[in-house]
């Protein structure tokens, strides 16, 4: 493997795993996201039923 190759491959990797940390980051957003509407949803239910 030339230097060069060893070097595509080395950038390649890098954005590869910054790739795989966005996606984290990601999937922990759309988590907390489906938390909050589901908390929220669950409350407005308990109010309807309580009028």
């Amino acid at each position: 493997m030339s230097e060069n190759e060893r070097r595509l491959l080395m950038t390649l990797s890098k954005k590869v795993q910054q790739q795989e940390e966005t996606i984290t980051q990601l999937v922990e957003i759309i988590a907390a996201t489906n938390r909050r509407v589901t908390d929220i949803s669950t409350k407005q239910e308990l109010l309807l039923q309580s009028n």
